[in-house]
């Protein structure tokens, strides 16, 4: 008796695995991309010109939310003049410093929120949940950000980018966030020079699933 293999995803559902109709070639994705897909990947950007003064920062933050559900982080940054870009992991600050920023859904079809929580907003001075906030060199000092864990930093050279922080692959660049922590993605000026900043966060939520 011939044997006749078992094809299936091996859950309940048991759905076939879809084969390209030419080659018969198993065509998938990347979980990222799955999560694209899925309306579970969002992206957050924010540029700034800073005045030519050495030091000056721009930057997004964020705190996670308190939950199961676990930020898979990539960071680009750009720069028009030399910086050093960095992410900071639990910093402290003040509060209601920046300005709100609107993170959108990487699936345009899908009404998913991210779970990301504002550090607050100048006016309304209000930490608000789905939204980041933003800073430029002003809000940066009267937030008195400080401390923390620089959990990466490089050098980002005049005139070149986008820079994928950490590496050109995805496996390279990604960070798995800590829930209830706050975060901060900065670029700050090396040298008095008038400089754009672009910084350029992308993530999926996913939930651990139990062994």
């Amino acid at each position: 008796m011939a044997f006749i293999p078992l094809i299936g995803t091996g859950d309940g559902t048991f759905q076939v695995p879809q084969m390209d109709a030419i080659t018969r070639a198993l065509t998938t994705i990347s979980y990222a991309h799955h999560e694209i897909h899925g309306g579970r990947s969002f992206s957050a950007h924010f540029d700034s010109t800073t005045a030519s003064s050495d030091d000056d920062v721009s930057a997004i933050g964020f705190k996670t939310a308190n939950t199961s559900r676990w930020l898979h982080v990539t960071f680009q940054a750009t720069a028009s003049s030399p910086a050093e870009a960095f992410i900071l992991e639990g910093p402290t600050y003040v509060a209601s410093k920046g300005n709100h920023g609107t993170p959108y859904n990487r699936n345009r079809n899908s009404g998913n929120l991210p779970s990301i929580i504002s550090l607050g907003d100048d006016a309304p001075v209000a930490v608000t949940v789905n939204l980041f906030t933003t800073f430029i060199e002003a809000e940066w000092n009267l937030a008195t950000i400080a401390a923390g864990t620089m959990i990466e930093h490089m050098v980002l050279a005049g005139g070149e980018g986008p820079k994928a922080v950490g590496g050109v692959g995805r496996g390279a660049q990604e960070w798995i966030l800590k829930p209830n922590t706050v975060y901060i993605f900065a670029i700050q000026n090396i040298g008095a020079a008038a400089n754009l900043h672009e910084i350029s966060i992308d993530w999926y939520e996913h939930t651990n699933k139990t062994p």
